[in-house]
């Protein structure tokens, strides 16, 4: 396992040992700490942890479960001893559980997340969780069973012809909502709409979707009325970009146009751009995109003959460099290492620019600094080989068990 580890949404140390925490020699900030009576002492162990939010522990003779947790009658009529439970994450009661097996039951549950209870219980389950110290849980009283989705959800027209009840949407990930969407089929199928993370909507849709909107965990974006929503890198030459005729674009991914798109073929093709992301163009065009582009905080970056575009990994060499036979403006959006055989002649005579949105990996520390005149755009880094451990761990965590 890494011994750096950026930031963790929850740390698990019910199994933990010594060992296993003592390894981590840096820990970014922690939303979370679960523990047990008998873990507690390690939390003093993460000396190198940043800030921590809420720490939990889970009460003695109680099981652990993570996750989504369905009861149904069955269960609680088949329950002969008492059940302790404590759950980090969602609960959820099958509506056909009787107000009498609920009661009858001998299930002793502590949440830290969210109950969906049927309404006919809903007063009864947040009784017994306050009883047990589950005061945490947030409780939710459902009329027709929640219908959950994780990841990311198209929401079409299709999709509310699949139930043959009111639904009540529970979204973890990201939703988008079809532009050709029924809304007033939306208003009469959709009950209510919980969001854990983010919704993609149009303008029009705006007043329906608000409306049937009770909680969102992130954030909704909007597409304004009139935009074509472009939802991947979108590469524009002399050729494709007369499909275009007076569009307005929105988009987070990059826009690259190409040498041959002239002032008349662009003009003609778009009429607005709305970006969150960076857009390439040739010289010839740069006033034109900027008249275009009313977000001050879209990044334009041109080229003046010949621009190399890094989105993925690569790797380049003294003969590559050598093969492009003019200075070039790079692009970096990915990771661009340079063999260790790439000199300061070579960086001299094939780049003209360098707008950094990734990374670029060379061989030494000299290369690093003649790399730096040539930036524009510095929205990355410039690593140099050997160095990378210094940098490496894992990322944003989601949940970490030690």
């Amino acid at each position: 396992m890494s011994r750096i580890i950026e930031n963790v949404g929850m740390l698990d140390l019910t199994q933990a040992t010594e060992e296993t925490v003592t390894s981590i020699e840096r820990i970014g900030n922690v939303g979370l700490v679960i523990y047990r009576a008998e873990t507690a002492h390690l939390l003093t162990l993460l000396k190198n942890a940043g800030n921590i939010g809420k720490t939990i522990e889970i009460p003695e003779g109680h099981r652990y479960y993570s996750g989504t947790l369905r009861l149904d009658e069955e269960y609680f009529l088949l329950l002969e001893q008492p059940d302790r439970v404590f759950v980090n994450g969602t609960v959820i009661i099958d509506k056909g559980v009787s107000l009498e097996a609920f009661q009858n039951g001998t299930l002793h549950l502590v949440v830290n997340g969210e109950v969906y209870a049927p309404r006919h219980l809903a007063a009864a389950v947040t009784s017994a969780l306050l009883k047990v110290g589950g005061a945490s849980a947030e409780i939710h009283a459902y009329e027709y069973e929640p219908r959950f989705e994780s990841g990311k959800v198209h929401l079409n027209n299709a999709y509310l012809a699949s139930g043959s009840e009111p639904m009540e949407l529970v979204l973890n990930g990201m939703v988008h909502l079809d532009k050709e969407l029924d809304m007033e089929q939306f208003s009469a199928r959709i009950e209510k709409i919980q969001v854990n993370g983010k919704a993609i909507i149009h303008e029009h849709q705006s007043p329906y979707f608000y409306d049937k909107l009770k909680k969102i965990n992130g954030l909704v974006e909007v597409i304004p009325a009139g935009f074509e929503h472009v939802t991947k890198p979108l590469r524009l030459n002399a050729r494709s970009v007369r499909r275009f005729k007076g569009h307005k674009l929105y988009t987070n991914k990059p826009l690259i146009l190409e040498a041959d798109v002239t002032r008349d073929a662009f003009s003609q093709a778009v009429s607005e751009i709305q970006s969150t992301s960076f857009i390439i163009c040739g010289e010839e065009i740069e006033d034109l995109v900027w008249e275009r582009c009313p977000n001050l905080n879209t990044e334009i970056v041109s080229y003046e003959r010949l621009f190399v575009f890094i989105s993925g990994e690569e790797t380049w060499s003294k003969d590559q460099l050598a093969a492009l036979g003019q200075p070039a403006s790079f692009i970096v959006d990915g990771t661009l290492t340079f063999d260790d055989d790439v000199t300061e002649e070579d960086i001299r005579a094939s780049m003209s620019s360098l707008d950094l949105f990734g990374e670029v990996v060379v061989g030494e520390k000299r290369i690093k600094g003649i790399l730096y005149p040539y930036l524009r755009a510095n929205n990355g880094s410039i690593i140099v080989k050997g160095t990378e451990e210094e940098l490496a761990g894992i990322g944003n965590v989601g949940m970490l068990s030690l």
